[in-house]
């Protein structure tokens, strides 16, 4: 079982545990029980003194008291005398041989009681396995953390006895109310309430009542209450286990797969060697899964590239390092004229080398920088109109176009010194591409939502078959004498540029012959 799976059933499980709480609800709710059951004793025996109240022959009145109540009282009621003589009893076979208790015991004061020392069923129920196995522990833990109970004397003693003489019978006989709780007789667990109220004459205190009741049904109802919550306890715990293993399936089987993968992605050497692949879930695991697979496909092009990256920068260093050895290994032996010749060729190249490591630098500068950039809100039209009069202090061959021709400022959002990289990235192709003395249009076009800044020239325009090639790195369809005062990486820089901005570079074919490249940024309101 893995680490997640006990995870989840432990916490499913522990959570089934609190229900068991209730068992503890359940002392209060008996507690109430019983205080209603004394309430109602109280009552009745208030009844019963008031009616003996200033009584000129008090057994008569008692027996004829009992005798009308016909057994419709729900507990057992004795009259005595001041001396605590019996005289009348509502068990009496001589009154209600047909209502008397046959095993039931009485009722006790609730706070003499502890609930734990009836805490034990009728045979049918005690018996059964559930209660076994969920109360008998709980019960064992409560003599564990509760205090010792006070012992109680039993209901038997009374049950041979004409005199009643109890405490609860002195405390009424002197004027009190009096209650006791003593254990059932007859081998049962259940306890007697007892509560003893004094009788009035005119003279003072001429006899008690005594009212009794077991806690045997309270108790019997209670068993089975608790008995139906253990047999719901076990099913949920079995629902809960079941469930948590189902659930626990649905999320370690998933991850197990993603770190099997996670595990295989790389060889020993650090080369990736496999993939992660897409789980057809839909839930949140299926979400990583999938972008995992994203992130791997895009690792996977991002070494592709770099592989390739590192085989064209090789071949571009290839050729101008070769020329500098050559030069340098010719300059040992050659003439003075040569040898000036030669370390022109040396210095060439070198600064070829030099542009090309500056563009490099250029570019990862932007990859890594350009996102954390500070952006101001820029005047495009502005910012044109500007480079165009320091481009054209060297002859007038850029002119400017807004379309529409509309009055308003134009913004964008972006850091000045890139956007103008942009844009002299493209006039400079366009200068070098176009013929001497032919005008490069700079149109700056305004829709509702975008801004593009379009340079045209009338230079040779570009084979289709090199216009998806354009923003490769080092690419260049410049005859070979150009190519090495160019490093091939303008437009790469020009696209990584615009996409850090959310916009775009694009380029086409221009009618009449040329080339038009375009950048389109999104305005900013």
């Amino acid at each position: 079982m893995s680490k997640l799976t006990l995870r989840l059933l432990v916490f499913n499980i522990l959570l089934v545990f609190f229900p068991i709480g209730m068992f503890l609800y359940l002392d209060t709710y008996e507690k109430q029980l019983l205080t209603g059951m004394e309430n109602s004793m109280v009552q009745q025996g208030r009844l019963i003194s008031a009616s003996l109240r200033n009584s000129e022959n008090l057994e008569e009145d008692a027996l004829r008291l009992l005798r009308n109540l016909e057994g419709h009282q729900d507990a057992r009621i004795r009259i005595v005398d001041e001396t605590g003589h019996i005289l009348a009893d509502s068990s009496s076979p001589f009154l209600l041989p047909s209502q008397r208790e046959e095993g039931m015991a009485t009722v006790s004061k609730i706070s003499n009681r502890d609930s734990s020392l009836y805490e034990e069923l009728p045979s049918s129920l005690r018996d059964h396995w559930l209660y076994k196995t969920a109360v008998y522990p709980l019960n064992l833990l409560k003599r564990f953390i509760s205090a010792p109970a006070v012992p109680l004397a039993s209901a038997e003693y009374y049950s041979s006895s004409t005199q009643l003489l109890g405490p609860e019978i002195k405390a009424a006989l002197q004027g009190q109310y009096g209650a006791y709780t003593r254990y059932s007789g007859g081998g049962q667990r259940s306890v007697n309430l007892y509560s003893a109220l004094p009788v009035f004459a005119s003279s003072g205190v001429c006899g008690a009542v005594l009212v009794s009741r077991s806690t045997y049904r309270i108790l019997t109802d209670l068993y089975k209450l608790r008995l139906d919550m253990v047999r719901v306890f076990f099913l949920s715990l079995f629902v809960a286990g079941g469930l948590s293993l189902v659930l626990a399936r649905t999320i370690t089987i998933p991850v197990k797969k993603l770190r099997d993968q996670a595990e295989s992605f790389l060889d020993h050497r650090g080369r990736i060697k496999g993939s992660f692949l897409s789980l057809k879930n839909k839930d949140e695991i299926g979400d990583l899964s999938r972008s995992l697979d994203g992130i791997s496909q895009r690792l996977e092009e991002y070494v592709s590239f770099m592989d390739g990256f590192s085989s064209d920068l090789s071949h571009e260093l290839k050729n101008p390092v070769a020329s500098i050895l050559n030069a340098a290994e010719l300059s040992r032996d050659a003439e003075a004229y040569d040898r000036d010749k030669l370390t022109g060729i040396i210095e060439k190249e070198a600064g070829r080398i030099q542009r090309l490591i500056d563009d490099l630098r250029n570019i990862s500068q932007i990859d890594l920088q350009i996102g954390e950039e500070s952006r101001v809100t820029l005047d495009v039209e502005r910012l044109v109109c500007e480079l165009i009069d320091m481009k054209n202090t060297r002859g007038n061959r850029f002119l400017f176009e807004r379309v529409p021709p509309k009055d308003g400022i134009v913004h964008i959002r972006a850091s000045e010194a890139r956007i103008v990289q942009c844009l002299v990235n493209l006039m400079d192709n366009a200068e070098s591409f176009s013929p001497m003395n032919e005008t490069i249009l700079v149109r700056m076009e305004v829709s509702d939502l975008n801004v593009i800044l379009s340079v045209l020239d009338r230079g040779p325009g570009i084979p289709e078959g090199n216009l998806p090639l354009l923003y490769k790195r080092f690419f260049s369809d410049r005859f070979e004498g150009d190519k090495k005062n160019h490093s091939g990486l303008g437009l790469s820089i020009v696209q990584s540029i615009m996409k850090a901005y959310g916009g775009s570079v694009s380029c086409r074919n221009r009618t009449g012959g040329g080339a038009v490249f375009s950048l389109t940024f999104q305005r900013s309101f």
